[in-house]
């Protein structure tokens, strides 16, 4: 092999062996965000969803959303409880 083989396969393997170490790195800041609520949760598969398994997506987003509901604001008629400092709002179950 001629010296400009031999330094683009030296160049591609530093690349993979770095990517290889640097892995768990990304991994776990990836994990931290997505914990804190940074990052999405999804990956590039979870876009194939929306295409290929329409129901999933809706699935999804469903589960999405009820997670991301805010609590409901008191209206002045509600009598909400006062604990420890705390304002307690009791919410009535669905039906």
């Amino acid at each position: 092999m001629d010296p400009l083989a031999w330094t683009i396969l030296s160049i591609a393997l530093a690349a993979v062996a770095s990517l290889i170490v640097a892995a768990p790195a990304l991994k776990r800041d990836q994990r931290k965000r997505q914990l804190e609520g940074k990052a999405p949760s999804g990956g590039l598969g979870s876009g194939m969803d929306a295409v290929w398994r329409p129901s999933a997506e809706d699935a999804h987003a469903d589960w999405e959303s009820q997670l991301e509901l805010p609590a409901p604001a008191p209206s002045p008629g509600d009598g909400g409880r006062i604990e420890e400092g705390r304002l307690v709002i009791e919410v009535p179950p669905e039906s």
